[in-house]
């Protein structure tokens, strides 16, 4: 029998959110009746509350079925979106009475970007690890503090419950959930025919450095922060930054801070994670000679800066994501 896959959208509901882990689940169809299998490996419906045409934050409509009954969830995958209408959501008790009750039925409840705010909302994230859009994290620990919020992850599992990061890490999450299912070659297949990677392992980085500085408007620190990352290994200090930056250290704090949305010792730290992670996952090189090569000076110092801002260890990074590790994900 297919396995059944209930999308919940609501009004504002954003799109790819939606669609993205319903193409994955409509490509593994595509490939079992690609191999002559004649039931499709998945059912999918998208849900609404009231039923009928729902319209994204995008203006686009996708038309949806009423939330079945609870009894219909058993076995099934959940899969919550996220949105710019989530706080509407989260005050529609149909929906999240709906959502309480189907928890303890369905296979999996999972949600992407702030579908995590619906799922806290029903008590189902309490005293579990989760994660939401980068830009949202703090909000999500604001108004759920018994939420583990895991800021980094590109999607998490806890018990039955995933959460994913939100926008494409809908996909991660999907593509993880149909290698569950069917296995690594249905989910690398799957991958193949949507041009995407076949799994970037939850518990990494969601956003780089290099996009933060792509994404910054001020000209006037393009220079600054290209020689930073070219010179992680020098003792930056924040006097030596501003002075680079042509500033004084007070007038450079605030206008880095206005431009990055974060300080200029935790852009660095930053940076420095993200070489690190880089030199783990593609050399062989001991951690004590990476600790040196970005910056951190000593293996300890690295260490406690992953646990900081990972909620792992190097050791512990390695282990996971290192290619040809067997424990990797």
């Amino acid at each position: 029998m297919p396995k059944r896959v209930f999308i919940v959208v609501f009004e504002g509901f954003q799109l790819l959110d939606a669609t993205g882990p319903a193409q994955v689940f409509a490509t593994a169809n595509d490939e079992s009746h690609a191999q002559g299998q004649t039931v499709p490996r998945y059912r999918l419906s998208i849900a609404s509350s009231a039923g009928g045409p729902v319209t994204s934050s995008a203006g686009i409509e996708l038309g949806s079925s009423r939330l079945p009954p609870s009894r219909s969830a058993v076995g099934s995958t959940v899969i919550v979106a996220g949105g710019p209408g989530i706080e509407d959501a989260m005050r529609d008790t149909t929906l999240t009475s709906w959502l309480g009750d189907v928890a303890s039925k369905a296979d999996r409840v999972c949600s992407v970007c702030t579908g995590a705010y619906l799922l806290a909302s029903c008590g189902l994230l309490d005293g579990r690890s989760a994660v939401t859009h980068w830009r949202h994290i703090a909000r999500l620990q604001q108004l759920f503090p018994g939420v583990r919020v895991a800021a980094n992850a590109i999607f998490v599992k806890s018990g039955n419950v995933y959460t994913s990061a939100g926008v494409t890490t809908g996909i991660d999450l999907c593509l993880a959930l149909v290698r569950t299912d069917y296995g690594k070659a249905i989910a690398a297949s799957v991958a193949k025919r949507l041009v995407v990677h076949m799994q970037r392992p939850g518990g990494q980085l969601q956003f780089s450095s290099e996009l933060l500085a792509q994404s910054c408007s001020d000209s006037r620190f393009e220079d600054l922060v290209q020689h930073v990352k070219g010179s992680l290994p020098l003792r930056w200090s924040a006097a030596e930054m501003a002075s680079r930056a042509g500033m004084t250290p007070r007038t450079f704090h605030r206008h880095f801070v206005a431009a990055f949305e974060t300080t200029p010792s935790k852009f660095l730290r930053d940076c420095r994670i993200e070489k690190a992670c880089t030199l783990i996952e593609e050399s062989a090189s001991s951690l004590k000679s990476i600790a040196r090569a970005t910056g951190f000076g000593t293996e300890v110092n690295m260490k406690n800066a992953f646990i900081q801002r990972l909620h792992t260890s190097p050791t512990e990074y390695r282990a996971r994501f290192r290619p040809g590790n067997p424990s990797r994900p």
